[in-house]
């Protein structure tokens, strides 16, 4: 949902957003080996993934933007950035692989599905989320002044929207959306790496453009329907496919909807600046 926000209405396509979910998967597991919950470190994960996302936004693509970089050359600003950011934490972490323990819960069964009390946790939390997005969008004057921006940001501006109040509040809110994620990610899986979220890269563009760029509620299905897809794909062959299925949905969709990777659907301008 935050990688479709940002996309939206920047017209950005973020290969940095993997990197800035790392960040947060990191912060959130500092902070559960030290003296602070999981679920604190949850949340602290996402204001430095906000943070960090809003000083990428708001200093390196806003440099590149005004310099008239467009679609493809903001694509390989944000790989560069990604890069950059990935191995400096690969160096701070001389390149570990962390374990996270959070003891052993006991599982929940509610009909033929089964949780642990952590997982309920998090589906509970992601559909709060979807729920508390979905209504701030629709029914807030920041939702339509962010909807209207997204749409037409010359025309928004002209009616007396402060566009450029309305992207910073974007960038802060798709990027702790993305420490979230990130967050969320290593709690389920309990391992983290400087790389953990190249892995989730794909399947977050995957699901941003099968449910429209911008669109929460679309990004939400796509989710689920993209998890599901490759979660049984990795039953009957094995966790490597999943990859493959993601980046075969992306191919077939950019054939048949070319313009899948401008967030407007209009044409490569950025909007960063406005």
């Amino acid at each position: 949902m935050g990688f479709s926000i940002q996309f939206g209405l920047t017209n950005v396509l973020n290969v940095s957003f993997g990197v800035v979910m790392t960040i947060g998967g990191l912060v959130t597991y500092l902070c559960a080996v030290g003296s602070l919950t999981v679920w604190t470190g949850l949340f602290l994960g996402g204001i430095a993934s906000a943070l960090a996302t809003l000083v990428i936004g708001k200093t390196v693509l806003k440099l590149f933007v005004r310099r008239g970089a467009h679609l493809f050359e903001m694509v390989m600003v944000t790989f560069a950035v990604a890069l950059i950011i990935e191995y400096t934490i690969a160096a701070a972490t001389k390149n570990n692989t962390y374990n996270l323990e959070l003891g052993q819960m006991s599982s929940i069964r509610l009909g033929p599905l089964r949780f642990t009390l952590d997982e309920l946790v998090l589906v509970l939390l992601a559909l709060g989320l979807f729920v508390v997005l979905d209504r701030l969008l629709h029914m807030t004057k920041l939702g339509k002044a962010l909807r209207a921006t997204a749409v037409d940001p010359d025309l928004a501006q002209s009616c007396g929207i402060p566009t450029g109040r309305v992207v910073g509040v974007t960038w802060l809110l798709s990027g702790f959306l993305c420490g979230l994620a990130g967050g969320v990610f290593t709690i389920d899986v309990l391992t983290l790496n400087a790389f953990t979220g190249d892995s989730l890269l794909p399947l977050v563009i995957v699901a941003a453009l099968v449910g429209t760029a911008g669109s929460v509620r679309g990004a939400a299905l796509a989710s689920l329907a993209v998890g599901v897809l490759t979660q049984v794909v990795s039953l009957v062959g094995n966790s490597a496919f999943s990859s493959v299925v993601a980046y075969g949905a992306l191919a077939l969709l950019l054939l048949v909807r070319p313009t899948l990777l401008v967030g407007g659907g209009v044409s490569d301008k950025t909007q960063i600046t406005v």
